[in-house]
């Protein structure tokens, strides 16, 4: 067995430990002066645990990236899929993941509370199935709430917040809803045709978090103090890095709009400084100038 398994026949042993704690029907069988260990044919026939332990503990661990979802339909369904899963597994195994879960902590926070939104989700999901349209009493940020008819194409978790991706009837276009800021919901008789060249993966390709607008190049320097940071991680798919003599480093991005990326370079700081669009200089610009302005009142 040690041979076959390229492994030590000390590793052999405890494996053999392991499956006799798990009250597996094993028994040897001798072959002149050789002994085999061999499993019931009967029994294992009835055995069905296609996972291996990296497989179940990575589903232990998807529990923690839906918490914001906790006391919706979604996370029930979740919920009702990992109970399934730890119903059919060995105490010893549901032991042995459930102390290693402890080493690897996902660290996403709950940012929000959707359960208040149960009833909100139910009929998105019900809506995207049936596709079927949306009527919306919907209150963007700084503007006042306002009826939006919307074509649900898909539902996207981000950062701890939910989002309804569809077409709008009033902009004629496909937007993006942040589902608390829904305020009333209702799902339409009218039916819609999703889009046959509609994918959520090349809608939000360009964007630097969640909203789309008119293709921009942005092009940032950072001092050199956060340059091994900054690449540790691709922070965009249309990412390019170029390193500079004194060690700064320059990004390129190609994103659908400059709201978001605004936001991330702005908290970097006097470590960071943009350097086109002019646009978006000027912007940040006129931004810190505002911030000055209300510290000069303390």
């Amino acid at each position: 067995m040690a041979e076959q398994l390229r492994a030590n026949t000390r590793a052999v042993y405890r494996d053999l430990e392991v499956l006799e704690e798990l009250k597996i029907p094993l028994y040897t069988d001798k072959n002149g002066r050789e002994s085999f260990w061999k499993l019931d044919l009967d029994y294992r026939n009835r055995l069905s645990i296609p996972f291996s332990l990296s497989e179940l503990l990575s589903l232990y661990l998807a529990q923690d990236s839906i918490r914001p979802l906790d006391g919706t339909v979604l996370s029930d369904s979740l919920q009702s899929l990992f109970e399934k899963v730890w119903a059919v597994l060995p105490k010893p195994l549901f032991r042995q993941m459930v102390e290693l879960r402890g080493s690897f902590i996902s660290g996403i926070p709950a940012q929000k509370n959707y359960g208040d939104y149960r009833e909100f989700i139910k009929v998105i999901q019900e809506a995207i199935e049936g596709r079927k349209v949306l009527q919306l009493l919907y209150h963007p940020r700084d503007q006042s709430p306002a009826e939006r008819r919307v074509n649900p194409y898909a539902v996207h978790l981000h950062n701890g917040s939910l989002y309804v991706i569809g077409h709008c009837h009033l902009r004629k276009d496909i937007r993006t809803f942040v589902v608390d800021r829904m305020q009333k919901i209702k799902q339409t008789e009218d039916s819609f045709v999703m889009p046959p060249d509609f994918s959520l993966e090349s809608y939000l390709r360009h964007s630097f978090g969640m909203f789309t607008e008119e293709l921009v190049r942005v092009k940032v320097r950072f001092h050199k103090s956060l340059t091994r940071y900054l690449l540790e991680r691709r922070w965009q798919p249309s990412q390019k890095n170029k390193k500079l003599k004194d060690g700064s480093l320059e990004f390129a991005f190609e994103v659908a709009g400059t709201t978001e990326i605004k936001t991330w370079i702005m908290g970097f700081g006097s470590l960071a400084k943009v350097l086109e669009p002019a646009s978006l200089v000027k912007e940040i610009k006129d931004d810190l100038g505002r911030a000055l302005r209300s510290y000069a009142k303390l």
